[in-house]
């Protein structure tokens, strides 16, 4: 059951294009995870963060430009997004830019926004300088009906303390206090996939009403999402992506940007979900995107989306599906596999029941016992081979040394020896079939151990002579 956190206040950051909503939510979150350009529309997606002063914390939101074109789908997308976080937010900002003055588009939007919510404070952005909100830009900033402006500078960040102060004093007094920081940390899921496989479609199905901005338009969504959340009681971030191409084929910063903040998000992540196309070839999938989620080491779920569309589908479609996926994508083999439909919102909710099994797996614990006895069946099963030489290396034993990702250290005796990756490969796939493991990654290591190999039963090793003084064993 999905719920959100009704109990952290909401501050909503709005205003007109390249007026600084993205700089000030950057400011105020101490993050650069917003995308900054002169470009109109930079920002489309509601954006949520969270933010920390005096000890509580709210959650402050990111939107696009509301001057945006209402006949084009995007941009019409964009004002639906910032008018519905202008209802839901308990605080509105309203950000003006004071160097290039009041334009009657601000009028207009202030008007909309009083309709909206009465509970707005006029933000005075871009003032560098004492002088920059003279008597004359004043007079035009009350025109706005807004109340007392309050000058800052995001990106210097003139002014960012007391306007902290005023958003706190604002919100004690409509009885919304700042909660303290939340201890327990949630499960992050990123969705990540190329251009169009249906990321936020996804997003918009699990929560169950249109969260991101969906278009057939590629890189709709130019930067990664949160999107807090309870389901079941339990704490889930949904971070939704730009889509994903190989950077030689990209030609904007602002995507180049996208693709930077995509690895970010990718790397703070606990579980990441690579969303493929039902209706594409699966040989034709990227595999530098996929080998880069490999790398990263998180949970990982494979998720085919748009799988309605697929025709004349049989008992033995998915399957089938499946071993071409496997076949493409061997080194994803450990990954579970979950064909959905965000459009007729079937089995979304499996990815979510999904993440949390690979979270209990990831911190899954072997005992020492456990894996004496393992090694010693592995071991009978198939011998490591020499990598070289004659000599086959002589596996010592093996521990669990972390969590999150499980880790394994195999000690060899001698320093010479060496295992083969076709063994190790053979090892972690036998660790899978024994313990679990599903859809996270183990890393298995060697370590060469000191201690010298005992001789033989009833073998006694030949002196050596080191000259006329003595023997040496």
């Amino acid at each position: 059951m999905l719920k959100r956190n009704k109990s952290i206040p909401k501050v909503a950051i709005v205003g007109r294009a390249n007026v600084g909503k993205s700089t000030l939510w950057n400011r105020l979150s101490e993050t650069s995870k917003a995308i900054v350009s002169g470009t109109p529309n930079t920002t489309r997606d509601r954006n949520t963060t969270n933010c920390v002063w005096r000890g509580g914390m709210i959650e402050i939101i990111d939107t696009g430009g509301m001057d945006a074109d209402p006949q084009d789908i995007i941009q019409k997308g964009i004002i639906t997004q910032a008018e519905l976080a202008i209802k839901e937010a308990d605080l509105v900002l309203f950000l003006v830019d004071v160097k290039s003055g009041i334009l009657p588009h601000d009028a207009q939007l202030a008007k909309r926004v009083r309709e909206l919510n009465k509970h707005t404070i006029l933000v005075a952005n871009k003032a560098d300088k004492v002088g920059d909100t003279g008597e004359a830009m004043g007079k035009e900033l009350w025109k706005l009906k807004l109340g007392e402006p309050i000058a800052i500078s995001s990106a210097s960040g003139r002014g960012i303390g007391d306007l902290l102060d005023i958003i706190w004093e604002t919100l004690l007094k409509r009885n919304k206090k700042p909660v303290e920081p939340e201890i327990e940390q949630s499960l992050k899921i990123v969705f990540m996939g190329r251009p169009n496989v249906g990321k936020s479609s996804l997003t918009n199905a699990i929560l169950g009403h249109e969260r991101s901005i969906v278009s057939p338009t590629a890189h709709t969504t130019r930067e990664p999402l949160d999107i807090n959340f309870l389901w079941d009681g339990k704490p889930v971030t949904l971070i939704d992506t730009a889509g994903q191409r190989k950077k030689a084929r990209v030609s904007s910063r602002i995507e180049r940007d996208s693709i930077d903040r995509n690895r970010e998000a990718l790397y703070r992540a606990d579980v990441a979900v690579l969303v493929l196309d039902a209706t594409d070839d699966p040989y034709k999938q990227d595999k530098n995107l996929a080998g880069l989620l490999k790398d990263a080491n998180r949970g990982l779920i494979i998720v085919v989306n748009k799988w309605d569309l697929v025709k004349d589908k049989t008992s033995k479609t998915a399957k089938h599906y499946e071993d071409e996926i496997r076949a493409a994508l061997p080194f994803l083999a450990w990954a579970p596999i979950i064909f959905t439909s965000a459009a007729k919102r079937q089995r979304v909710h499996e990815i979510l029941k999904t993440a949390f099994k690979i979270q209990e797996e990831k911190h899954r614990i072997i005992s020492d016992n456990a894996l004496d006895k393992f090694l010693k069946k592995v071991l009978q099963k198939q011998t490591p081979h020499a990598v070289s030489g004659t000599k086959r290396p002589h596996v010592h034993s093996v521990i669990q040394t972390h969590t999150d990702p499980p880790r394994f250290e195999i000690s060899l005796r001698g320093k010479q020896n060496k295992l083969q990756d076709s063994w190790i490969r053979f090892f972690t796939n036998q660790l899978r079939a024994k313990f679990g493991f599903q859809g996270c990654p183990i890393i298995v290591k060697t370590v060469h151990d000191a201690t010298p190999m005992p001789a033989p039963k009833g073998h006694h090793r030949r002196k050596k002579p080191i000259g006329r003084k003595g023997f040496r064993y």
